[in-house]
């Protein structure tokens, strides 16, 4: 049940597969291995000879509870062979909540309604049986970045899960922004209570931090034009990820009886901040302008109208202390607009 290219430009299939320089690169011995769905191929664009990346398309969290899933066995093996690996990270679960929720009840006869909270305890009790000194990170799962309910039916069938028909029965109530926002943080508190049961295992996700409260919408930074897509913005969720926290924020998290990996000094996940330079958001603006001038170009050429604005604009500050970077600021500016 791995997703297809969505039928609105092929968002997905432009970013989430690995391409020749990074699908077949050789992961570290010693250092940081990231093992997920395509959501982990945010992390790709912090280039690093210690940070390796193995994605598995359409992998999800409850494949990694089967004993004889493909992608269990891999993991198991990779982490076995690198006795030296420092941290683990697992980015799976995107699929469980915003995709295998729907087959489950709509793709399967008799329908099924799938078991989150039972998903998210198994996955976990797999990563922490890993072999392996290594510390282990599990990052909770993206929001839905679809806005209207109508557009996710449309989506779960452009992306293979369902059939057009099967979607055509999708009940809009299942689809309601509330609905899909509320399963992605049950699991991921789900999540965080079977990882404080472990002692090497973490947890961390900025699943508030993308969404704006009022209305659960993914803010604007974080939307991609294409409005079937189910992945967000690479280049400002990875400068999300690498942000400094604010003051009470660190204070909550001291008080949060599961530890973070990110609940360091300042910083969600200091390791990988410390893997940048300093032109690595200027690098982040020209990769955004490149993908969003060739997503039009290919929207423009299937003849699809270009709806949604993508909005970036954020700055940060190098300070004397090993040049860390600031929370960002971002502003309602377009990027691009070509509507």
């Amino acid at each position: 049940m791995g997703p297809a290219a969505p039928a609105d430009g092929g968002a997905a299939a432009d970013r989430a597969e690995p391409g020749p320089s990074r699908g077949r690169e050789r992961l570290p011995e010693a250092g940081y291995l990231i093992f997920g769905d395509s959501f982990s191929r945010i992390f790709s664009l912090v280039r690093h000879v210690e940070i390796g990346i193995k994605p598995y398309k359409g992998g999800s969290a409850k494949g990694l509870t089967k004993p004889g899933n493909t992608n269990r066995a891999d993991i198991a093996k990779t982490l076995a062979q690198r006795p030296g690996t420092h941290t683990a990270v697992f980015v799976f679960g995107s699929v469980d909540v915003h995709m295998s929720y729907y087959y489950c009840k709509y793709g399967r006869e008799p329908p099924e309604e799938i078991d989150l909270e039972a998903i998210a305890r198994a996955y976990v009790a797999f990563v922490a049986g890993l072999p392996g000194p290594a510390q282990r990170l599990v990052v909770g799962a993206y929001p839905s970045s679809l806005i209207e309910a109508e557009s996710v039916p449309k989506s779960v069938a452009a992306y293979g899960v369902l059939s057009e028909a099967q979607a055509a029965r999708v009940d809009l109530a299942d689809c309601s922004l509330a609905a899909r926002q509320g399963r992605t943080r049950a699991f991921n508190a789900a999540l965080r209570a079977a990882c404080a049961e472990h002692a090497a295992v973490d947890f961390v996700d900025i699943c508030d931090e993308l969404l704006d409260p009022a209305t659960l919408q993914l803010r604007p930074a974080y939307l991609d034009i294409s409005t079937c897509n189910i992945h967000v913005v690479w280049e400002t969720t990875i400068l999300l990820w690498l942000q400094r926290r604010r003051a009470r924020e660190r204070t909550a998290l001291a008080s949060e009886p599961c530890r973070s990996l990110g609940a360091g000094p300042s910083c969600r996940l200091p390791w990988l901040r410390e893997r940048t330079d300093s032109r690595f958001e200027s690098r982040m603006r020209r990769s955004l302008s490149r993908y969003l001038r060739d997503k039009e170009l290919e929207m423009a050429a299937k003849g699809i109208a270009i709806t949604r604005l993508c909005y970036f604009s954020i700055y940060y500050n190098r300070s004397d202390s090993g040049g860390a970077f600031e929370s960002p600021c971002i502003d309602e500016t377009s990027l691009s607009t070509r509507v």
